[in-house]
């Protein structure tokens, strides 16, 4: 455990101190490991490991510092490194944690809240290296027309990533909360985004003279819808199915036609006999929904209470297929589904699961449906009842009840187009105010509010 000795360091200088105080660090590690333990006294090797332990990040942020001072200088220039990552690899640190200590130092100044804290004690150097790392990534995608002040953006960043790291949430999360970074500061742009998706969905169908192309494009929910759609009849092939995913794909799509056909009563097209067509279509189509049918198409999110509330900072949602969900997609999804209260801890995780129950109960949608035969929005809507969803007047999240005076049917387009007015609403309300926009001409932002 020697530390080597290097003639060519001055004495008396910066680098002879440091590794004399290696030298009595180590020193006081081969004492613990040495030494008779009394009965009685086995904590003090704990407390040796507990300052060993707390001295690697005090070293790690001071590399750090010296790293900055080096930039500053150009300490490197004629030496045998040009990066302090690569002088930090060539004295045995590893290439993740020489990027943490170069990240960190040069960005100091930038987030001298968060280096506070680690100076402290409050977090480890690896949750300043995940802050410094996540606002530098969220600065870059954060919309520039909203938050032209890089530093502005950057400090509601950084407070919601120190916030986590005092609660002692994992380096997992905290990666989690940081890819989430600019839906948290900015959900506003993130709704906009979404609508902008919305207001540019299409389905082209062009024949050609073997058949069609069809050209798909939308928004967050419907990808969501028709991916669940899709998994239904996507599950693992069977042996000796051959068919690529595009193949088993495009085969899910046509059998949902034809499920469709089939409820209404429609017969399914029949192509010539001897035609290729027809040789395709009694080709051997494996079955993937198990045989016996399939349940409900499921659409998967973790939603806090918070991001419904449409609270300022809130974590958004996420759903099963690792896609945040800006609050409008989430409201939609939530209005008529199956809920499950989810209780979890910072630090812990998941600490309580309640039972799950319809935010809709049948009986309720019976009277919905005997009192109006379409969708109920405003603007009039010619979609069957049995195709809506439930949707609370008052949002059940708002106060509102599941009663038969708080509901209506919505079909699904109509619902989530409600909730998109309703955020955009909320954000006209509460950011800015009347700025002469002329968007609301026809009153639906007053009518969703």
């Amino acid at each position: 455990m020697a530390i080597e000795q290097h003639p060519g360091i001055p004495a008396g200088s910066p680098a002879e101190e440091i590794r004399k105080g290696l030298a009595g660090v180590l020193r006081g590690v081969e004492r613990a490991v040495g030494a008779e333990v009394a009965p009685g006294h086995r904590e003090a090797l704990a407390q040796a490991m507990a300052a060993l332990a707390g001295g690697q990040d005090a070293l790690d942020l001071a590399a750090a510092r010296l790293a900055a001072r080096m930039r500053e200088t150009g300490a490197l220039a004629g030496s045998d490194h040009s990066t302090v990552i690569g002088l930090l690899r060539d004295c045995g640190r590893s290439l993740a944690q020489a990027r943490a200590v170069a990240e960190v130092g040069d960005h100091l100044e930038e987030h001298a809240e968060s280096v506070r804290a680690a100076e402290d004690g409050e977090i480890p150097f690896s949750a300043l290296a995940q802050i410094v790392t996540a606002c530098g990534k969220a600065v870059e995608k954060r919309p520039a027309e909203e938050y032209p002040d890089a530093d502005g953006f950057r400090a509601g960043a950084e407070a919601i990533m120190l916030q986590a790291a005092r609660d002692g949430v994992a380096e997992s999360g905290l990666k989690r909360i940081g890819r989430t970074l600019v839906e948290r500061v900015s959900p506003k742009t993130h709704e906009e985004r979404h609508r902008r998706s919305y207001e540019e969905r299409r389905a082209r169908f062009l024949r050609n003279a073997f058949g069609f192309t069809l050209d798909v494009q939308g928004d967050i929910a419907s990808e969501h819808i028709v991916a669940s759609a899709l998994d239904c009849h996507l599950a693992p092939p069977s042996e000796g199915d051959e068919r690529t995913m595009e193949e088993r794909r495009f085969d899910a799509l046509v059998q949902l036609c034809e499920n469709r056909l089939i409820a209404e009563g429609v017969a399914v097209p029949v192509p010539e006999e001897g035609s290729d067509a027809a040789t395709a279509l009694a080709a051997p189509r494996p079955c993937s929904c198990g045989g016996g049918g399939a349940e409900r198409p499921l659409v998967n999110l973790t939603v806090p209470l918070a991001a419904l509330q449409g609270r300022e900072g809130a974590e958004p949602a996420v759903s099963d297929r690792d896609r945040v969900l800006p609050g409008s997609v989430a409201g939609a999804f939530a209005a008529d589904s199956l809920l499950r209260r989810v209780v979890t801890d910072p630090v812990r995780g998941v600490v309580d699961i309640g039972r799950a129950r319809r935010t809709f109960p049948a009986r309720i949608r019976e009277a919905l449906a005997a009192k109006a035969g379409t969708c109920q929005w405003e603007g009039g809507c010619s979609v069957p009842a049995r195709w809506c969803q439930g949707d609370h007047r008052t949002e059940w999240w708002e106060g509102g009840t599941t009663s038969v005076g708080n509901a209506q049917l919505l079909c699904g387009r109509h619902n989530r187009e409600k909730h998109m007015l309703r955020l955009k609403a909320h954000y006209r309300a509460h950011r800015g105010g009347d700025r002469g926009d002329s968007d609301d001409d026809d009153g639906s932002l007053s009518q969703a509010a």
